[in-house]
């Protein structure tokens, strides 16, 4: 029962998405990238594992340049045996990424090196999070399994505010983040 909960909180704020214009999304996701961007956890952290946009997500790409820029170590997530994601460190953007798992983009292996070391901030991708830092993905279940090793890493989720609730039917396996970012607000976990 709360997993169809679940999907039916999936599939609303998809649709919510899917109707937001390419100026929205710009505008939005750039106030929401500034906002991380000021924040001391991000100019200290010099490890980041952030994540390529799509489907109407909030738009990456200043957080990864900015990154870059900044010479820190930056990390993308593959998606390896279809169910576990390993972080690859890129040099280059978007020369480093192609169309991978699920058409996402992801590091090309042969330009890119997996990362097992330690990470200071993950941006975690979502379909719609919570005041109190939980989320809801796409179902697969991959970021759960990865976030559940990365207690050390402060994790952060990016979202529109109007795909932002309250409170989320969370099962156990559902991993939170430390805060969460929408283009008017900064929501920080209580744990």
């Amino acid at each position: 029962m709360l997993s169809r909960k679940k999907e039916e909180y999936r599939q609303y704020y998809l649709n919510i998405r899917e109707n937001f214009s390419p100026e929205e999304i710009k505008e939005k996701s750039t106030k929401i990238c500034q906002t991380l961007l000021s924040l001391p956890i991000w100019q200290r952290a010099n490890t980041v594992m952030l994540y390529v946009s799509v489907r109407n997500e909030v738009d990456t790409t200043t957080l990864i340049q900015a990154a870059l820029k900044e010479n820190k170590t930056v990390l993308l997530p593959r998606v390896e045996d279809k169910i576990d994601i390993v972080p690859y460190k890129i040099k280059r953007f978007p020369e480093d990424v192609s169309p991978g798992f699920a058409g996402i983009p992801e590091p090309i292996p042969q330009k890119a090196l997996s990362w097992h070391e330690e990470i200071d901030l993950i941006v975690v991708p979502g379909i719609v999070f919570d005041v109190r830092g939980g989320r809801i993905g796409y179902g697969l279940g991959c970021y759960d399994r990865f976030l559940k090793k990365m207690d050390a890493a402060i994790k952060i989720g990016l979202t529109f505010e109007r795909c932002l609730t309250y409170a989320l039917p969370l099962e156990p396996q559902d991993e939170t983040v430390d805060i969460v970012i929408t283009e008017e607000h900064i929501f920080r976990a209580e744990k």
